[in-house]
């Protein structure tokens, strides 16, 4: 009888179990001791990192799942079906890590089946409950391919994926609409902030800013992903896709750049940019690492053509992106509450266990799954007799691969 063999302690794994341990221990003060044993949250600041960081940041960089299925099943933009799978995990890890975080967000989490049966369409809140669920349900029967293809019998194989195929598109067309409007629904929430939240943040036009903001931070974590999984997961793909996603994000961010500023004059709120108060100090780091950096990067070749170097223009726009999520959620609030708020550790312990479980989750998922073809072993592996080198391969002019020429 052969030994067991256990796992090889890493660095990693030691820091993953670290965070696992805090988290699951925050967790308990959270659901055995309340809100004011495990956050700094109050009456006055009732919204904080879990709000900012769990869902507005959540849901927005989960994008990349609808934008990136939509180019490919319904405009047919076949170059950028070899991430599509990839799109998708991100986006129904995404949904499922903000439907965890709404059980230690909310206040009494036993009742989050109550929107299903007390319709209040009047209420925004209303309508983001739905959409999560919906939205999820959707990402769940898009990303089912990846699992049918692990049942043992071929012919219910076959059956699972003519059936799927019959209502993809279908699928895709919801899952836009509900995802458009869910981003939407997130800025209109703070609508009804008007005199509390501060005015470099607080616009009529929020829903279609947090729209257009959500779109290349989706990007920018695609991006990110493939990189990482091509560096330590075998993962062989053709990197000028790479580079095509970092020209439409630097794109993208341009109009949301632009549109923000026309926003501000037009709002009347531009000379807030100049006033001597933490806020615009904040706003500044935000605009300088979601829209001023990025574009600038991403207007040069070497920069796009670099995997390593989009990568990290990528990591920029992520972070640029929290900023401007957890600006409005916490930091634009805090003038008017006239409370100094910042999260107890148990608030990013929390935080932090959801986003490494949902890291882990991606990383299983790519080696043991179809999601991109992978170098050697596992399904959906690449011959190893192909060249190594097109793991990083030398990027060329040229137009990029069809969806049959993934490696």
């Amino acid at each position: 009888m052969s030994a067991l063999k256990f796992p090889r302690l890493t660095l990693w794994r030691v820091i993953v179990s670290l965070i696992f341990a805090a988290g699951l221990y925050a967790a308990y003060l959270r659901f055995f001791h309340g809100f004011v044993a495990s956050t700094n949250l109050s009456d006055t600041v009732p919204w904080g990192l879990w709000v900012g960081l769990g869902t507005l940041c959540g849901v927005g960089l989960s994008a990349g799942g609808f934008s990136i299925a939509a180019a490919v099943y319904l405009l047919g933009m076949e170059r950028y079906r070899p991430v599509a799978r990839v799109a998708v995990l991100i986006a129904w890890l995404g949904y499922l890590s903000v439907v965890v975080g709404m059980m230690y967000e909310l206040g009494l989490p036993w009742r989050i089946w109550h929107p299903i049966v007390m319709w209040n369409r009047h209420s925004v809140m209303f309508e983001v409950a739905w959409c999560v669920m919906l939205y999820t349900t959707v990402l769940t029967l898009e990303f089912l391919p990846a699992l049918i293809e692990r049942i043992p019998r071929p012919h219910l194989r076959e059956i699972f994926s003519r059936w799927h195929h019959r209502i993809l598109t279908a699928l895709v067309l919801v899952g836009v609409l509900l995802s458009s409007l869910h981003q939407s629904f997130l800025g209109g929430l703070y609508l009804i902030m008007k005199g509390k939240l501060y005015p470099l943040w607080y616009t009529t036009e929020l829903p279609p800013l947090f729209y257009l903001s959500a779109i290349p931070a989706g990007l920018a974590v695609i991006i990110m992903a493939l990189y990482l999984s091509m560096r330590s997961l075998q993962v062989r793909l053709d990197t000028r896709i790479l580079q095509e996603l970092g020209r439409v994000m630097g794109l993208l961010l341009a109009v949301y750049g632009v549109f923000r500023g026309v926003d501000l004059i037009r709002s009347g709120n531009a000379h807030y940019l100049w006033q001597p108060r933490a806020e615009t100090g904040w706003f500044w780091l935000e605009i300088t690492l979601l829209v001023l950096l990025p574009v600038i990067l991403l207007l040069s070749p070497r920069v796009r053509e670099n995997p390593l170097k989009l990568y990290a223009t990528s990591a920029l726009v992520v972070m640029g992106f929290m900023a401007n999520r957890i600006n409005v959620a916490v930091t634009g609030l805090q003038a008017s509450s006239g409370v100094y708020y910042f999260p107890r550790w148990s608030e990013f312990a929390l935080s932090f266990a959801v986003i490494a479980a949902a890291i882990v989750a991606f990383r299983f998922a790519v080696l043991h799954l179809n999601i991109v073809p992978r170098e050697t072993g596992g399904i959906g592996a690449v011959p190893a007799s192909e060249p190594s080198a097109m793991l990083f391969p030398q990027l060329r002019p040229g137009p990029l691969p069809s969806a049959s020429r993934v490696s």
